[in-house]
């Protein structure tokens, strides 16, 4: 049943792609639009999208469920960031730092949630929305100083600083309003409700599409390096291997694991080119390891859920 959902899913994910990119070749879609699309989806779709998984009733035996997703995320993020510091010594330090960020961080929220959901329906975004709390605290505290660090801006940026980033988050914010009005009870008025239900709607096509552009704005000459072949077989394979094995030590609920397994295979964040050209990274790499590790995702995605 997962292998057909992920296959159906993948399907629409390739078509929405697809639509993606020949809107952005012809242009109906410009570099500035793009940029605004991303902002839409980040600050709108994908928190409302988030708010609308907790539109169910409250179990007290999902608070043992949500414990373990937590265990689990923590979990992953030790392999995540173990890994990163183990596979890359020999390359160079600018380019040590975005294939760090890029195994420590993944796109679990921005293309993570919408698979999940196509797979596992509210339930599993539910479980994912909870799964990333310790993934965006990981990205925004360990992620930042992999750039920051011998670059003089740790102590510029500050723990208060940094600790105000993470709980400010648009996806954070979403989870404890969301949390809020599922353990309260609160029964929205129907027009909220549809609206909230409407706009999250939107986040898969929305999302799905953009990736399409993004991948129309890169030129594929020079992107396939050694650096990047060997970055994503490491971010596709080797940490979703590794996570895969060790949470088929525990007796989880499979829905449990899938989605861990799931996000663990997410590709290279569009985070890892933005803070690559900021903070002294190679953004050559990192847009080589977006678009290869995306790109190739497609088919592993479906291989990862076929062990599910």
């Amino acid at each position: 049943m997962v292998v057909k959902n992920m296959l159906n899913m993948q399907l629409m994910i390739f078509l929405l792609v697809i639509i993606g990119f020949c809107i952005r070749k012809k242009g109906i879609v410009g570099t500035e639009g793009r940029k605004n699309m991303v902002d839409l989806c980040l600050f709108v779709t994908l928190p409302f999208n988030i708010i609308h998984s907790f539109f169910m009733e409250w179990d007290w035996g999902m608070m043992v469920s949500c414990a373990i997703v937590l265990f689990l995320s923590i979990g992953y993020n030790v392999v995540s960031i173990v890994t990163s510091f183990v596979c890359y010594r020999k390359e160079p330090h600018y380019r040590q730092k975005t294939l760090r960020y890029g195994t420590i961080v993944s796109n679990g929220g921005f293309l993570g949630n919408p698979i999940i959901e196509g797979i596992y329906g509210s339930n599993g975004l539910f479980y994912a929305s909870i799964f990333m709390i310790p993934v965006r605290i990981v990205m925004w505290t360990i992620g930042m100083s992999v750039f920051m660090k011998g670059s003089g801006q740790e102590e510029k940026a500050g723990k208060h600083s940094l600790f105000r980033k993470v709980m400010t988050n648009p996806c954070i914010v979403a989870v404890y309003t969301g949390a809020i009005l599922m353990g309260s009870g609160i029964s929205l008025p129907t027009f909220l409700e549809n609206t909230i239900s409407g706009i999250s709607s939107c986040n898969t096509p929305l999302s799905m599409m953009l990736v399409g552009m993004m991948l129309a704005e890169m030129n594929p000459k020079g992107l396939l390096t050694k650096s990047v072949a060997f970055y994503t077989f490491v971010r596709l394979i080797v940490v979703p291997g590794i996570v895969f094995g060790l949470t088929a030590l525990l007796p989880i609920d499979p829905l449990l694991r899938g989605i861990t397994v799931i996000i663990a295979a997410m590709p290279t964040p569009i985070t890892a080119v933005l803070l690559s050209g900021k903070h002294g990274g190679d953004e050559q790499c990192a847009a080589g390891m977006l678009f290869v590790s995306t790109l190739l995702s497609l088919v592993t995605l479906p291989i990862w859920c076929m062990f599910l």
